[in-house]
């Protein structure tokens, strides 16, 4: 049952909203972090608690040299099987690592008595905790930005363990001793194995790929997300595929801090000569097809030069570095130190953006920053950027891997002046206006207010 008094209020767009006390669940939570879905984290939080809400993080140690617990966050999860950290050696010490993360879990709702629990990214944490979770009889809402749930929940090894049909002959024969000796029942109570006590195996999730299996979308029946929003449209629909029931869910695309970024559109008399990539240097990223393309485009002619800003594994990145001093193209690798306070000036200092991304990426951050910033952008339409690049309405738009088509595409800038300028004007204004963080973190906070206000009608 949710907790119930009567609380402040704040005033927000001409809606009166109770404050909450907000307890948020994740894997990562910055300094320590993995990317900028951590960093998103982040910032929604502190703006949730500018606006008066009580908010408690509880996430991993990463990081850490021990667990640490502040008013604030506690550090205090195990990771594992991700950033470096190992799986358990056995059922015993996985045992005793989801026991341990769903201890830490139950002192915090006991210490922190929350109204609401907001979870963010389960990747690399016991995927178990969902079912604690709706033990709770707290509400509960999943902000979704990447593949924890479409992919990684059937990946996780303590539910696999308990819920494939068939394991080894020696894992099932010690699995069948568990379960008859009542051991699993007792086990369940520290760390659920199960969506019930009924169920004793849910092969619908953790047999097979669920792709060769054909199981139908929003199918799965053993996992309930009733409030939940996916930060685009493509990730819902390959979460429903997968057969998770999300047809219900929001979709909420991230904001940002567009005052940091917003700059003025050049005009048509100005160059685009100067283009710009900020991207992980992985296979999948798409910077092998930029480089191409910028062979092909030396023999148009177009004048170009490209800095990509960037890490990556150091044998892809010779690779790529290769390429670059034998066909002598125009391009530097470059890095920051810090993303969120560099970023401004270095798209600023450049004429126009590239998304290459031959992946289903959930969503980019990096081409609202170019809108915001009045860069014109090419880019590939793969997972989230479809619903961000419109082509010749806001962008340019290639195929994902062909590198011809975008040189076609970097010429077009460069011969339509008149183009470009509309397209940056237009995605602009829509960035502006869209995706600015005080209009998103509005629609975030209604979202939590109403699932905390459904869940107190009731009970």
């Amino acid at each position: 049952m949710a907790a119930q008094y009567f609380s402040p209020t704040w005033l927000a767009a001409g809606r009166v909203l109770p404050l909450v006390k907000i307890l948020v669940l994740t894997n990562l939570y910055p300094p320590h972090h993995a990317g900028t879905y951590d960093f998103r984290c982040q910032s929604v939080i502190d703006r949730l608690r500018k606006r008066g809400h009580e908010v408690r993080v509880l996430t991993s140690s990463h990081g850490m040299s021990s667990e640490e617990r502040d008013p604030e966050i506690e550090r205090r999860l195990r990771l594992r099987g991700v950033y470096g950290h190992a799986e358990p050696d056995g059922l015993n010490e996985l045992h005793a690592l989801e026991s341990h993360n769903h201890q830490v879990w139950r002192e915090a709702v006991a210490t922190f008595k929350p109204e609401l629990v907001y979870v963010w990214s389960l990747h690399g944490l016991s995927k178990s905790l969902i079912f604690s979770l709706q033990l709770s009889r707290l509400p509960v809402v999943f902000d979704v930005a990447d593949y924890w749930l479409s992919h990684g929940l059937r990946q996780d090894a303590w539910l696999s363990w308990w819920n494939k049909t068939s394991l080894g002959f020696a894992q099932n024969l010690k699995r069948t001793s568990l379960e008859m000796s009542g051991i699993r029942s007792r086990w369940d109570v520290e760390a659920p194995t199960r969506s019930n006590t009924m169920t004793q195996r849910m092969p619908d999730v953790f047999d097979g790929n669920p792709e060769r299996n054909q199981i139908p979308p929003n199918s799965v029946l053993s996992f309930s997300f009733d409030r939940l929003y996916f930060c685009s449209q493509a990730l819902k629909e390959t979460t429903a595929r997968a057969g998770f029931r999300v047809d219900h869910a929001e979709v909420i695309h991230p904001g940002i801090l567009t005052q940091q970024y917003v700059d003025e559109v050049k005009p048509a008399s100005a160059t685009v000569r100067k283009f710009l990539m900020v991207t992980p240097l992985t296979a999948e990223s798409g910077v092998m097809t930029v480089l191409q393309a910028l062979r092909h485009a030396r023999t148009m002619p177009l004048n170009v030069s490209l800095s990509i800003y960037g890490r990556g594994e150091s044998d892809y990145v010779a690779k790529l570095r290769s390429l670059v001093v034998q066909e002598q193209l125009p391009v530097e690798f470059l890095t920051v130190s810090n993303l969120n306070q560099d970023l401004p000036a270095i798209y600023r200092q450049h004429d126009a953006f590239l998304y290459s991304a031959e992946w289903e990426e959930p969503i980019n951050l990096r081409i609202l920053e170019a809108m915001v910033c009045g860069r014109p952008i090419i880019g590939t339409k793969r997972g989230g950027a479809r619903e961000l690049l419109h082509h010749g309405q806001n962008a340019l738009t290639y195929t994902a891997g062909d590198a011809h088509e975008l040189a076609m595409r970097i010429q077009e800038l460069q011969t339509q002046p008149d183009l470009r300028v509309q397209m940056a004007e237009t995605a602009q204004s829509e960035a502006l206006s869209q995706y600015n963080e005080t209009a998103v973190i509005d629609r975030i906070e209604g979202y939590l207010e109403e699932t905390r206000a459904l869940s107190t009608c009731q009970t």
